[in-house]
């Protein structure tokens, strides 16, 4: 799927960003853990958003303590170079404690694939690190996002 970089699916959220010299391997693609790197990103500034919080803040935000309980990652094409890439991230489902996270890596222009999968987050108490529900305003703003796996496709 191509997207328009200008103007991402409704309920998507679009993070730009550019590869680095330091991030490139010897064969000048960009290393495969740091894709992961800019997921982390990509979730922050997509939380911040949803949650209206200034930075991440989970003392005042307490949905943005997450852990990541699986990830998984599909490489279609490499990202070569130092250039701007887009990273489309967009709601799975939600549950009490759990939000998967879909996300998808494209070129500048968003007409090339290079990287897609998702990342289901668990939502814990900062003390004792065992699951919390997620707050209503958390939750009815990934509702109102939608579920969009079925207008956003990617093999």
């Amino acid at each position: 799927m191509q997207i328009d970089p200008v103007n991402p699916p409704p309920g998507a959220f679009l993070y730009r960003t550019e590869t680095h010299y330091d991030q490139l391997d010897g064969q000048m693609l960009l290393h495969h853990p740091r894709y992961l790197v800019l997921v982390e990103r990509a979730q922050q500034s997509w939380f911040e958003e949803v949650l209206s919080a200034p930075r991440f803040d989970w003392q005042n935000f307490p949905d943005m303590y997450v852990v990541v309980r699986k990830l998984e990652l599909d490489y279609v094409s490499s990202i070569d170079g130092v250039r701007d890439i887009l990273v489309l991230l967009w709601p799975g489902k939600i549950r009490a404690a759990s939000q998967r996270t879909n996300f998808a890596f494209y070129s500048a222009d968003g007409q090339h694939l290079h990287a897609y999968g998702y990342r289901l987050n668990c939502k814990v108490d900062p003390h004792s690190h065992e699951p919390r529900i997620w707050s209503d305003a958390f939750r009815s703003e990934m509702e109102k996002r939608g579920d969009l796996a079925s207008a956003i496709k990617v093999p």
